[in-house]
């Protein structure tokens, strides 16, 4: 009896130990309970709140690594288990999903549970990687360790830029922060970036920039490496301004924190809002450009047409992940980056997911939360304890939510959808030697 984890890529999750009935199934690296001896080659098992049985020779007892790229609508948000269970969550969106999410995935409902993050990262301030951060800092029962960002903030006024202030020759960013105390000591922020300091000194979690210049994050589990590929500061410690002076975005976005986490044979690309300026200033670092090289591939800006060709020859990645929503329209994923995106992959059978086009779903009838995302039914996130409305109109979003789990050897994808067999399922797909040749 004890803890378990699904072997094969989906199995018949049963009521019986006859196999007459089913709650629906079950997919690989999903992790239960054992609850009594084998019938019928049937174990059984509880499913988070499902007593069931499943194929005794679909249960293991060695942990994968776990990848959710979580539907946030218009925005970002990434959640890694590790092995070794640890926890780490890739910025929050714009809205309440990614707590949602949380509460969903830790029975937080439930008054005796609670989760720990061991690391947070926000890639960049914008609100759409930020503003859903804050609300998990501030939820009573969600415990965060340490925050790594990319020491940029935002600011509304009394600066050379939005982004603070540049150096005499207008060429590069010069205001930095790493601690809270220097975030603190900043003023004229934004708001949102008032709400993100105050949470954090709330929650007292350990904050620190990040940069290539970091050594390895090391969260506690040996399983996995993760490595910081941007941003790249200047030898003086400044950022160098990328693209047109008067706008900030593309420096903000192509600064963003880049990670690649390795698991065995897999690493996984975390882009952040990585942008054609920024990829070229990373790609220009030569010992940077070999560790772009990745198995699974967090694409930056939501599937923007503006992306550089090079970072994607650099990566060669077999799966993607595109985060991205209908509400405001901008038009993503665009045609002309997926296009790209299958032209660089390493694999003949490119896996290209994203999560506005699996959460096009038929519902019964009630709508998901808005996109501000506060609310669902007048039902604040940061409130639900043991309400069942709001966690039924939370699984109304659980297919835009994209599954990708490994065991260091082999790869699985998964997606909910409608139909009776509940999962498109890929899988088991193994690590692809990169090619050197770009396109097919």
């Amino acid at each position: 009896m004890g803890t378990a984890y699904i072997t094969d890529r989906t199995t018949t999750f049963y009521k019986n130990a006859a196999g007459s009935s089913r709650h629906g199934y079950l997919i690989f690296g999903d992790e239960v309970e054992t609850t009594g001896n084998t019938t019928n080659n049937r174990r059984p098992i509880r499913f988070r709140s499902y007593d069931g049985f499943v194929a005794s020779s679909d249960i293991g007892h060695e942990a994968p690594l776990e990848f959710y790229s979580v539907d946030v609508g218009q925005g970002d948000a990434t959640f890694i288990v590790t092995p070794g269970r640890k926890k780490i969550l890739i910025d929050g969106g714009l809205n309440h999903r990614a707590l949602g999410f949380l509460v969903w995935r830790y029975r937080l409902d439930q008054p005796a549970n609670s989760v720990d993050i061991d690391l947070m990262v926000l890639t960049h301030a914008d609100g759409d990687h930020l503003k859903g951060l804050i609300p998990i800092l501030e939820h009573p029962r969600i415990h965060v360790a340490r925050i790594v960002h990319n020491g940029i903030a935002l600011f509304d006024g009394g600066r050379d830029t939005p982004l603070g202030d540049l150096d005499p020759s207008e060429e590069f960013l010069t205001t930095r922060h790493s601690s809270l105390a220097e975030l603190s000591a900043l003023n004229q922020l934004t708001t949102d970036m008032t709400n993100w300091r105050d949470a954090v000194a709330q929650e007292g979690a350990l904050y620190e920039a990040v940069d290539t210049a970091t050594a390895a994050l090391d969260v506690g589990d040996p399983a996995i490496a993760i490595d910081v590929l941007g941003p790249h500061r200047e030898t003086d410690g400044t950022y160098k301004w990328l693209g047109n002076l008067s706008k900030h975005s593309h420096t903000i976005n192509g600064h963003s924190v880049v990670l690649r986490l390795t698991h065995d044979n897999f690493s996984i690309l975390l882009s952040g809002d990585l942008n054609p300026e920024g990829s070229e200033h990373l790609l220009a670092v030569p010992d940077l450009v070999a560790k772009m090289d990745a198995h699974v591939f967090k694409t930056p800006h939501h599937g923007s047409h503006f992306f550089d060709l090079d970072l994607l020859e650099a990566i060669r990645p077999q799966v993607s992940t595109i985060s991205s929503g209908d509400v405001p329209d901008y038009g993503h994923p665009r045609a002309v980056f997926l296009g790209a995106l299958g032209l660089a992959s390493r694999s003949t059978a490119p896996l290209i997911f994203s999560t506005e086009v699996a959460a096009t779903f038929v519902g019964d009838g009630e709508t998901a939360d808005p996109d501000d995302g506060t609310e669902i039914d007048g039902l604040d996130f940061t409130t639900i304890v043991g309400n069942k409305t709001a966690r039924k109109r939370f699984k109304l979003m659980l297919p835009g939510i994209i599954n990708i789990r490994t065991d260091g050897e082999d790869l699985y994808a998964h997606r909910r959808v409608n139909a009776s067999y509940q999962w498109e399922s890929y899988g088991p797909v193994a690590p692809a030697p990169r090619p050197t040749v770009f396109g097919p």
